[in-house]
C-alpha cells in the first residue's frame, strides 16, 4: 500500500510541474515575436526532464500491481501516472494559448 502512495503522489506532482510549467510557456509564447515564436517549441524542451518523475510513479505503480493483483487502486495509480507523462510529453501550452 506504501507504493501506491507514492506512486500517486509522483504523479499528481508530475501533473501540478507539467501544469505549472505550460502555463508559463503559453505566457512567455504570447509575448513572444518573430524568430522567438517560430523556433519557440525547440527552445523549452528542458519541461521534458520532468517526464520522469512521472516514470517512476508507473514503475512503482506497476510493482505493486504485481504484488497486489487485484486491487482497483492500483490501476487507478497506474492509469494516473501514464496520464501525468503524457502531459509532460504533450504541447498542452498550445491549448493555453
Amino acid at each position: 500500500m506504501r507504493l501506491i502512495r507514492i506512486s500517486i503522489l509522483l504523479s499528481l506532482i508530475c501533473l501540478a510541474i507539467a501544469l505549472i510549467i505550460n502555463i508559463q510557456m503559453a505566457i512567455e509564447y504570447s509575448n513572444a515575436t518573430g524568430k522567438t515564436r517560430a523556433l519557440y517549441g525547440l527552445t523549452n524542451l528542458h519541461r521534458l526532464y520532468y517526464s520522469i518523475i512521472g516514470i517512476i510513479g508507473f514503475i512503482l505503480s506497476i510493482i505493486s500491481i504485481v504484488k497486489n493483483r487485484k486491487a482497483l487502486i492500483n490501476y487507478l495509480a497506474a492509469l494516473l501516472a501514464i496520464s501525468s507523462v503524457y502531459i509532460t510529453l504533450s504541447d498542452l501550452w498550445k491549448v493555453f494559448i
